[in-house]
């Protein structure tokens, strides 16, 4: 019913040719050039954001959410499409889920495990595994004995990012995903935009995020209202 924003050893000589874009990008001081670890850093530094998540996927399933995390796991999701006006809230400490399905201050109240059928995507998707972190860990993932190509500059919603195409050893999925494009937004270091495909070539879904805010102060009830 509603959806989860989803999402090691790399070659150096491949990205040296892009050496001169990365250093110029994020985490400056860092002794690797390889994007993902840098991003990974990154959010290692920071203790919350928001952003706009619109996806896409087959054949014709958009969703357009919301999207605010605070260390050490707290999630929320704000729905415009679809279920308008759905409030899903994450709290890691109990390890629940509340949803609304008509906003906050109406009923019903929903109080469901992150496992819930009703709350996970055709992908099986969970919102408990939906931050930054989890993508790029399994980004990392497909790139042990995989595959990592720069493929350069692009502009995304007005912001300069760095394109890589990362496609795992053969046979291997992580979450049913064998290849991802990505584009790194070069300010922030975190993901504007990832395309997922299957094994088989078969794209999953395509994610772009946008109006991102870096440690953004959330009122003490935004996560527990």
């Amino acid at each position: 019913m509603l959806a989860t924003l989803l999402i090691f050893s790399v070659n150096d000589t491949a990205y040296a040719a892009d050496k001169s874009a990365v250093a110029s990008a994020f985490l400056q001081n860092s002794t690797t050039t390889d994007p993902i670890v840098l991003s990974l850093q990154h959010f290692e530094q920071i203790q919350s954001y928001q952003v706009m998540v619109r996806s896409l996927s087959p054949p014709d399933d958009t969703k357009i959410i919301r999207y605010s995390y605070r260390k050490p796991g707290y999630v929320r999701m704000d729905f415009t499409e679809p279920h308008s006006g759905a409030v899903l809230i994450y709290n890691p400490v109990n390890g629940k889920v509340k949803l609304w399905p008509f906003g906050v201050g109406n009923f019903p109240v929903l109080s469901l495990s992150p496992t819930d059928s009703l709350i996970q995507d055709a992908n099986g998707h969970r919102v408990d595994q939906s931050d930054f972190s989890v993508l790029l860990n399994n980004i990392r993932s497909l790139q042990h004995e995989g595959t990592t190509t720069p493929l350069g500059e692009d502009i995304i919603a007005g912001k300069s990012t760095l394109h890589l195409s990362v496609v795992g050893p053969e046979g291997k999925t992580v979450d049913a995903v064998h290849r991802y494009d990505i584009w790194l937004d070069k300010k922030s270091g975190f993901p504007a935009k990832v395309v997922s495909y299957a094994l088989d070539g078969k794209m999953l879904e395509t994610v772009f995020m946008d109006a991102m805010v870096i440690n953004i102060h959330f009122p003490a009830d935004f996560f527990a209202p």
